[in-house]
């Protein structure tokens, strides 16, 4: 096959979405997204220099996407995301397109910050055998993994009662810039996690169309942000599944509230307020390797494991 490869434009978002959907449709991993979601994560890339399409015939084989983020502490990691259509597969797309974002992360890390040590990383959900491959044949190593986790949304919740001296207040834009510093504190010593920026801050959150205040609530104690539980809606679940989805983006104490009941408390009231709402079920992620209890709080709540994702990371020599 003649391949022509070039930057990807905000005019390729309709044919990466297509192809990821046809992808997702062979591997089934449960991450669905739209046109829309594309469009928020072309904003935020570099498309000149961060990413590629990939293409046969003027048909859309594969794309892929370097993933910055603001911020970076000890060691600059940088996703890379992408996929190749399956009926363009076992052609050796997949290698040279992880080889080629492997080349444009060391170009874009060298300019902003040559002086820190660089690791790109990719995700892939551990059923995706050819994908594990993929991974390992370029050099890259399982160095965390992720567990998804789901629970319906019935009558069977378990209600935790909000502990003494705590209260639970709807989210609000008002204490937005408190809420950035108080997630930004609470993960600190969590891997992989860096400081959002004010303006990462409000890409993921007050800007997106997929954050929900209105099923997001705070932790307060003497009127000040301790706690969080941050939720997004994906309409593209509900619209391809024709479940109606909350997704706990973000849960979080502060470190000094921690073994309270406050989580607990915090995420059983959200899980309340979206069943109210018409939600019928709620997602989120977790670091199995995570210290501070975080899994056995959803297990309590009666997530169980949907899925397990692995997180491959390949350190990268700026010589």
């Amino acid at each position: 096959m003649e391949l022509v490869w070039r930057p990807l434009t905000t005019a390729d978002i309709p044919a990466v979405a297509a192809l990821y959907n046809a992808a997702e449709a062979v591997d089934d991993t449960g991450e669905l997204l739209s046109e829309e979601d594309f469009a928020e994560s072309f904003a935020e890339a570099d498309l000149p220099r961060g990413s590629l399409a990939v293409l046969v015939h003027d048909e859309l084989a594969a794309y892929g996407l370097v993933v910055l983020r603001d911020n970076p502490a000890g060691t600059h990691r940088v996703r890379l995301d992408g996929a190749v259509h399956p009926k363009f597969r076992r052609n050796g797309i997949g290698r040279e397109l992880l080889a080629r974002l492997v080349a444009s992360s060391r170009e874009l890390h060298t300019e902003r910050h040559p002086a820190m040590p660089l690791t790109v990383s990719t995700m892939v959900e551990s059923r995706s055998a050819g994908h594990v491959a993929l991974a390992e044949e370029a050099g890259f190593t399982a160095q965390r993994h992720f567990y998804e986790l789901e629970v319906a949304l019935g009558e069977s919740l378990a209600q935790v009662p909000i502990p003494p001296g705590y209260e639970i207040v709807p989210f609000s834009p008002d204490r937005d810039e408190e809420v950035r510093q108080v997630t930004n504190t609470t993960f600190a010593e969590h891997w992989g996690s860096v400081e959002r920026s004010p303006e990462e801050w409000a890409s993921s959150f007050t800007n997106s169309k997929r954050f929900v205040k209105e099923t997001s609530f705070l932790a307060l104690a003497q009127g000040a942000v301790v706690g969080f539980v941050l939720a997004r809606h994906y309409p593209v679940v509900e619209e391809t599944t024709g479940v109606r989805e909350l997704w706990i983006g973000d849960v979080g104490t502060l470190a000094e509230h921690r073994g309270r009941g406050v989580a607990s408390a915090l995420l059983s009231w959200t899980l309340a307020q979206g069943r109210e709402q018409g939600y019928q079920r709620a997602g989120l992620s977790v670091d199995t390797a995570n210290s501070t209890g975080a899994l056995g709080v959803y297990e309590r709540a009666g997530f169980g494991v949907a899925r397990t994702w692995i997180d491959f990371g390949l350190p990268v020599s700026l010589g």
